[in-house]
This record gives structure tokens, C-alpha cells and sequence, in this order.
């Protein structure tokens, strides 16, 4: 019975399609190799001049397992994209968990960020 019960919410965590903005604002920089900076911190590194906007980006991310999966398929596409920009940070401008079009009740994570370019 026990280990029913321990199937049971495995399979619960496994449907669930979307996470918190709180969550995903702590999980998305730990999954990357990027630095974060919040959307005050860039505007204030870029006023400033120790960073430089490079481009705009929206990513969508390969659908993994879980959350989590999406979580870290979405990190290693920014992570690329902001190296292949010639930077060395972001910025999140949104993201959103859009449903697929298949029928099946999954989701895909979407991104939009800034790649930015900073004197660390």
C-alpha cells in the first residue's frame, strides 16, 4: 500500500505543467551558467555602463518530464544563445507555460529575455 501511495504522487508531480513565478524566478539562475540580473539590476548595470544590451531573444524550450526538465532545457537554450551573442548575462523579460497543440495536456516553457554583455 505503501508503495502505491508513493507511485501515486509521482505520477501527481509528474502532471503538474507550471510552477510559480516565485519558483521559477529561484529554480531558472540556478539552472544556468549565465549571470541572472533582475529586470532592476540590468536596467541600473546598462544605465550605468558596466553592461551593454546585446539583443532580444524568445526561446521555447524543448518540453521535458517535468517542470523542471523544461526549466533546464530552457536554461541550456539561453545559456547558448547568450554566449553566441558574445555575452555573459540576462535578463528575463517574461516567461509562460504555453499549452501544446497536440491535445495531450502538455506544456512548453516560453522565454523572452535580453542577452546582455557585463564587466564582471
Amino acid at each position: 500500500m505503501r508503495i502505491l501511495g508513493i507511485a501515486w504522487l509521482l505520477l501527481l508531480a509528474g502532471c503538474v505543467t507550471a510552477m510559480s513565478a516565485q519558483q521559477f524566478y529561484t529554480e531558472f539562475p540556478k539552472a544556468t551558467n549565465t549571470m541572472y540580473l533582475t529586470g532592476a539590476d540590468a536596467i541600473a548595470a546598462v544605465k550605468s555602463g558596466s553592461c551593454t544590451k546585446i539583443a532580444d531573444h524568445v526561446y521555447n524550450a524543448p518540453i521535458g518530464m517535468t517542470v523542471y526538465g523544461d526549466v533546464n532545457a530552457g536554461a541550456e537554450g539561453v545559456d547558448s544563445m547568450v554566449t553566441n551573442d558574445g555575452g555573459n548575462a540576462y535578463r528575463i523579460t517574461n516567461f509562460s507555460w504555453l499549452p501544446v497543440a497536440d491535445g495531450s495536456g502538455a506544456t512548453q516553457l516560453r522565454i523572452e529575455f535580453s542577452a546582455l554583455s557585463c564587466r564582471e
